[in-house]
């Protein structure tokens, strides 16, 4: 990699810093949310669909079908937003560091667009065909199962490039273009892995948000008032669909909407219970290959954003037992409501006592400069109730035994006495859909995360941000000795 970054000279980003990092930070996120549900969404098509082949559930089939309509929407809208980063943010803003950069990972980004290609057609393939290949359907399942490996190796070759400028590579030397050591540098494999469990998660969550609102849609209007007998009425229709039909039409599609956000919601919590273990082996092999970027999330400035991961963690375990409750409650299932109302009140008990901060400053190099590096109740700014190691981790174990739990008590209440689909308290969906919004601000707030902790380089160690300066010389890796850490 040296021997190529030292042929260009260093010149001047047009813009300031700040300008161009919040267009990165903003053109890049939104693409996220379209990219990661896009390739989400296809593994719960894939299961819906064999679902629905195997015991013939109109459900699952539904579902399928309607994810797959709205994938044209949503790939296009997402690819547009993809082109416009590449040329104008990447080349036309960041054009050095983007022509430079992409001149030893070439071949990932090749790899990458030959993937692109594959999802284009796969994609709109099924999406103009659908209906047609019904009586295909075997045939039906397999394009949508390679359409899914397909999506999973394009967000692999996009991890690759993103680790790589991370941990650039396990040595952390500039001179080794290796591309199989790219490909297995230090946090890709993790980094991999917690997006997998994330893009399932969201794409659950935005199934959830989008069956809540139209449950409360279809729900917003009580019954109709019975007939007063022997008197005659103008009777309400829809074309040439009569009174009563309308009410078992409304019937039909309350219940499908609150079958269609229960089945997301499961897959939204679930998998993030799981997060919580893949997170902590993400941050540790930061830790061991990057430690002034992990230092940067435990200790700088992005401390008090990866708080509001931690807080927006929390949210989503108390949303979705508070759902659980509301809806075995709505059920009559009073003693595994009961149940759920306890997880409920531990969970909130846990957030309250993890969301509290380990000093009270910008970041605890900010409180040793002021030689503040001690208790509150000895005058100082720290909290030591609120240090990572141990009580967020405490809590964060207890989180996940709970969530878990409450997981397993709601799935065998359901399985021992049947739910009628569409008695859901309007409260319960509101619950969804506000944990659906904090599932989708953890995403954010997560690759705000780890975009900003490489400050101040663009590649760890080797290009700086600020005029995308190329450096002679690695970055020295300065012992950890000789830096001021927290406790």
């Amino acid at each position: 990699m040296q021997h190529l970054i030292l042929a260009l000279s260093p010149t001047s980003v047009p813009g300031t810093v700040l300008t161009n990092t919040v267009l990165v930070g903003c053109v890049a996120l939104l693409h996220v949310l379209f990219a990661t549900f896009l390739i989400g969404s296809c593994t719960l098509v894939a299961l819906s669909e064999g679902i629905s082949m195997v015991t013939h559930d109109e459900r699952h089939e539904r579902l399928a079908r309607t994810l797959v309509h709205a994938w044209g929407y949503i790939f296009s809208t997402g690819a547009a937003i993809a082109i416009f980063f590449v040329i104008f943010v990447l080349v036309g803003v960041w054009g050095r560091f983007f022509v430079t950069f992409q001149q030893f990972t070439f071949w990932v980004w090749f790899f990458e667009s030959l993937t692109f290609v594959g999802e284009i057609v796969l994609l709109y393939t099924l999406y103009a065909n659908w209906e047609r290949m019904r009586a295909y359907r075997l045939a039906r399942l397999g394009m949508v199962l390679l359409l899914n490996i397909d999506q999973w190796f394009q967000m692999f070759f996009i991890d690759v490039i993103a680790s790589q400028m991370l941990t650039p590579t396990v040595q952390g030397a500039t001179d080794n273009t290796s591309y199989l050591l790219q490909f297995l540098n230090p946090t890709n494999l993790p980094l991999t892995v917690h997006r997998t469990i994330g893009n399932i998660a969201w794409a659950g969550a935005v199934v959830t948000a989008v069956a809540a609102y139209q449950y409360l849609r279809v729900t917003r209007r009580e019954e109709a008032t019975a007939l007063v007998p022997g008197r005659r009425a103008p009777v309400r229709a829809l074309g040439a669909m009569p009174e009563g039909e309308l009410v078992r039409e409304r019937n039909r599609e309350a219940a499908y909407w609150d079958w269609a956000g229960q089945w997301g919601m499961l897959f939204a919590f679930g998998f993030t219970i799981v997060q919580i273990w893949v997170g902590y082996s993400y941050a540790k092999e930061i830790q061991l290959h990057s430690l002034d970027s992990w230092y940067q999330m435990m200790y700088g400035w992005i401390s008090n954003i990866f708080l509001a991961q931690f807080a927006g963690l929390g949210l989503i375990f108390i949303f979705g037992v508070a759902y659980f409750w509301r809806r075995l409650k709505a059920a009559s299932q009073h003693l595994a409501a009961r149940r759920q109302q306890i997880a409920l009140i531990l969970l909130i008990l846990l957030w309250l006592f993890g969301i509290q901060p380990a000093w009270f400053a910008g970041s605890y190099p900010d409180i040793v400069a002021a030689h503040l590096a001690k208790p509150f109740w000895d005058g100082g700014l720290e909290d030591p109730l609120g240090f990572f190691f141990p009580w967020k981790v405490m809590v964060l174990i207890a989180d996940m035994l709970i969530a878990l739990y409450a997981l397993w008590s709601y799935v065998r209440a359901r399985v021992r006495t049947p739910m009628t689909m569409g008695q859901a308290s309007r409260g319960s969906q509101r619950l969804l859909i506000a944990m659906a919004v904090v599932v989708g601000l953890m995403m954010l707030i997560m690759g705000i995360i780890r975009e900003s902790s490489r400050s101040p380089y663009l590649v760890n160690q080797n290009i700086t941000i600020s005029h995308q300066v190329i450096l002679q010389q690695p970055a020295p890796n300065i012992p950890l000795s000789q830096r001021p850490i927290g406790p």
